[in-house]
C-alpha cells in the first residue's frame, strides 16, 4: 500500500514567479523606462516631429522607421527629394540635402538619446555596485509560509484519506521561518548570478545603441525584451525551487512519520529524461535515493534536479508499521511525563 503522490502546485510556482517579477520591475526596469520616457513634441514639420518623437531615425544617409512610415511622413520625405529603397525599407537622402530643421532635429535627438542612454547605464551601474542591497529587498517569507501551510494541509488530508494518522508535530513558526529562510537564500543565490550578468550585458548594449544613433524607442523596446527574458528566468527558478522545496518538505515529514521507502513516478510524455524513465515505478529508501543526474552523479528524490516533473509515493511497509509503534509509544510516554510534571506543579 502507498500514499497518493503530492505534486507541487502551479499556484506555488506562480506566487514565487510573481514575487521575482515584481522585484525585477521595481528594482531594475521601471526606473529604466522612466528615464527613457520622451516628451511629446510638435512642430509644423511631420518629419521633424517623427525624428524628435523617435518613430523614425536617420542613419548613414537613410531614414528608417519602426514598422511602417506614415503616409504623411513618406509624402514629406519624397517632397524633400528622398528616394525609397525597397531592399532597405528606408528613404535615402544625402546629408548635404537635409533641411536645417531636420539637421537640428537629428542632432537634438542624438544628444537626447545619448543623454538618456548614459543615464540608464549609470543607473544599471549603481545596481551592480550595491547589488546586495537591491537583492535584500527580495523576501519570500510570507509567500513561502503560505505555501508550506497549504502543503501541510494537503499532506494531512492525503494521509487521512488513506486512514493513516500522522503523529509528528505540524510546522511551527520557527520551522516555517527556517524553510522560508533557506528558500530565499537558494533563490537569491541563483537570481544574483543571472541578474548581474544581464545588467552588465544591458549596459553594454544600451551604450552601443546610443553610439550608432538608435532611437529612444529602440532602446526602450530592447529593455522590454530583456524584461521578458527576466520574467522567463523568474518562472524557471520558481518552478525548480518550488518543486525542490515541496519534495524536501514531503520527504522530511514522511521520514519523521516512520516511512522508509518510496515509489518513483515519472510523467511519460516524450519530454522525460531517459534515466528518470528507467526509475519510473521503482522503489527506493529515503536514506538511499538513486542517481538522478548522470552527468554529476547527483543522488536525490524526484524533483530535486532542474526541470524534473517526477513525484513519489511513500510506501507502507512492515518497517513503517514497526516504526509507527515505536513512535506512538515514545509520544505516549512523553505525553504521560508531561502530565505527571503538570500534576506535581
Amino acid at each position: 500500500m502507498q500514499l497518493k503522490p503530492i505534486k507541487c502546485k502551479k499556484e506555488y510556482e506562480r506566487a514565487i514567479a510573481d514575487k521575482i517579477t515584481i522585484w525585477l520591475w521595481t528594482t531594475i526596469y521601471k526606473a529604466c523606462f522612466d528615464i527613457l520616457k520622451q516628451p511629446v513634441e510638435n512642430s509644423n514639420n511631420v518629419v521633424q516631429d517623427a525624428i524628435l518623437n523617435g518613430s523614425i531615425w536617420y542613419e548613414n544617409g537613410y531614414f528608417y522607421a519602426k514598422g511602417k512610415f506614415t503616409n504623411a511622413v513618406a509624402k514629406s520625405l519624397e517632397e524633400m527629394g528622398a528616394t525609397w529603397f525597397k531592399s532597405k525599407k528606408a528613404y535615402f537622402l544625402h546629408k548635404d540635402k537635409l533641411p536645417m530643421g531636420l539637421v537640428w532635429a537629428i542632432d537634438t535627438n542624438k544628444a537626447r538619446v545619448y543623454s538618456k542612454a548614459f543615464a540608464v547605464s549609470e543607473y544599471l551601474l549603481s545596481i551592480i555596485k550595491d547589488f546586495d542591497a537591491f537583492a535584500n529587498k527580495l523576501i519570500f517569507d510570507e509567500t513561502v509560509n503560505a505555501i508550506m501551510k497549504n502543503l501541510q494541509e494537503r499532506v494531512y488530508k492525503n494521509a487521512k484519506e488513506h486512514k493513516i494518522e500522522l503523529i509528528t508535530p505540524k510546522l511551527d513558526d520557527f520551522m516555517q521561518e527556517e524553510i522560508a529562510k533557506r528558500y530565499t537564500e537558494n533563490l537569491n543565490f541563483w537570481i544574483k548570478g543571472w541578474t548581474q550578468d544581464q545588467i552588465i550585458r544591458m549596459r553594454t548594449e544600451v551604450e552601443q545603441m546610443a553610439v550608432v544613433g538608435k532611437s529612444v524607442k529602440s532602446i526602450s523596446e530592447y529593455i522590454q525584451k530583456e524584461f521578458g527574458i527576466g520574467q522567463r528566468h523568474a518562472k524557471f527558478l520558481a518552478r525548480n525551487e518550488s518543486a525542490i522545496a515541496t519534495t524536501s518538505y514531503l520527504a522530511s515529514k514522511y521520514e519523521r512519520e516512520g516511512f522508509t521507502h518510496f515509489k518513483w513516478h515519472t510523467i511519460i510524455d516524450g519530454r522525460e529524461r531517459e534515466l528518470h524513465k528507467k526509475l519510473n515505478g521503482q522503489v527506493f529508501r529515503f536514506d538511499d535515493p538513486p542517481i538522478i543526474d548522470e552527468r554529476t552523479g547527483q543522488r536525490g528524490l524526484p524533483s530535486q534536479t532542474y526541470n524534473c516533473r517526477c513525484t513519489f509515493s511513500p510506501i507502507i511497509t512492515k518497517e513503517f508499521l514497526e516504526n509507527r509503534k515505536r513512535l506512538f509509544k515514545a509520544n505516549n510516554s512523553l505525553f504521560e511525563r508531561i502530565k505527571r510534571c503538570l500534576k506535581t506543579k
